[in-house]
């Protein structure tokens, strides 16, 4: 099977997947406690006549699986849907707060590989040795340590104490910035601490799987006819040895959002970062079940979609796959 009907065969097979996510979020959101409609009240006192139009309107009064055909008929035509709180259509409020869960998502990306590669090839080369030790034990400790608490700590002591960064929100507000480079400098402040803690658990990871990968490769014979040869370490260990070890970082990469998106629900709520982890859980504690499904949907196509890229990624970097 060439890489090409792979692709296409994953493609399809998405898309009962894609139904499947689709059924167990719609159900789910709709098991969930409360009333959405009392919710859009906001706890007035309102006649029992006025509750259930207000239901007819949204079309709550049919039974659950004409609701679910009905959403997924919008679904299917591009349309999240309007909230039921704000009558606001869900892709503009998608569209507001995506870019700075997306930059937050990044900029946590880059750094955790860059520096899982770096510190995980250090560790296997030098293995036993102290900064080995090191390196593991703190990754242990990233990889274990809750998000909430490091997010809370770390409010605690950098921001509250020692006053090196905001403690919340993405730029200060009111403070007149003297050039458009100073308001940079001021939003970049403000990333610093939930990136660290959105960086801390998934570097951990990546570390102890580059770190593992590399002391397998190393002990392969093919680097050790390497050596023979007389080729310098560091061709040796970056040149032939680091390409096969970061095969299993590659594949793992595809669910680097799922990861990423879950830490930010947390860490975007701690910080008040204006993105769409925060607005998720606004939106699950208003009973606003057309934004919460809208965002499941797009979280759920997202890593979908992820995966399949890793999986075209793996091939590419190691031409010896085959798809039989």
């Amino acid at each position: 099977m060439t890489l090409r009907t792979y692709i296409i065969r994953r493609l399809i097979l998405i898309i009962p997947t894609f139904f499947l996510i689709s059924v167990i979020i719609f159900t789910l959101i709709h098991l969930a406690p409360g009333d959405p409609v009392q919710a859009m009240m906001g706890g007035r006192p309102v006649s029992k006549e006025i509750m259930e139009q207000a239901r007819r309107d949204l079309g709550m009064d049919q039974p659950i699986y004409v609701q679910y055909l009905m959403w997924l008929g919008k679904l299917l035509r591009l349309d999240l849907g309007q909230s039921y709180l704000t009558g606001k259509p869900i892709w503009k409020m998608v569209n507001e707060l995506i870019p700075r869960t997306v930059e937050l998502m990044l900029v946590a990306e880059f750094v955790s590989v860059a520096i899982a590669i770096v510190l995980g090839v250090i560790a296997a080369v030098k293995e036993y040795s102290l900064i080995d030790a090191l390196c593991s034990v703190s990754a242990i400790i990233g990889y274990s340590a809750p998000d909430f608490w490091l997010a809370m700590m770390s409010l605690l002591v950098f921001a509250l104490w020692m006053g090196w960064f905001p403690a919340s929100g993405t730029q200060t507000v009111g403070l007149p910035f003297a050039s458009p480079f100073h308001a940079l400098l001021d939003h970049l402040r403000h990333l610093v601490l939930p990136t660290a803690i959105l960086v801390s658990g998934w570097t951990a990871y990546l570390f102890r799987m580059v770190r593992s990968s590399m002391l397998e490769v190393l002990s392969q014979d093919y680097i050790t006819t390497a050596r023979a040869k007389g080729l310098k370490e560091r061709v040796v260990i970056y040149k032939h040895a680091l390409r096969n070890a970061l095969l299993p970082v590659v594949t793992y990469e595809g669910n680097s959002i799922g990861f990423l998106l879950s830490g930010a629900v947390v860490i975007e709520n701690i910080f008040a970062w204006q993105g769409l982890g925060q607005f998720m859980v606004l939106r699950a504690q208003m009973r606003d079940y057309p934004a919460l499904m809208g965002l499941s949907v797009l979280v759920a196509i997202m890593v979908l979609l992820a995966n399949l890229s890793a999986d075209i990624a793996y091939a590419v970097v190691d031409p010896r796959i085959r798809y039989d």
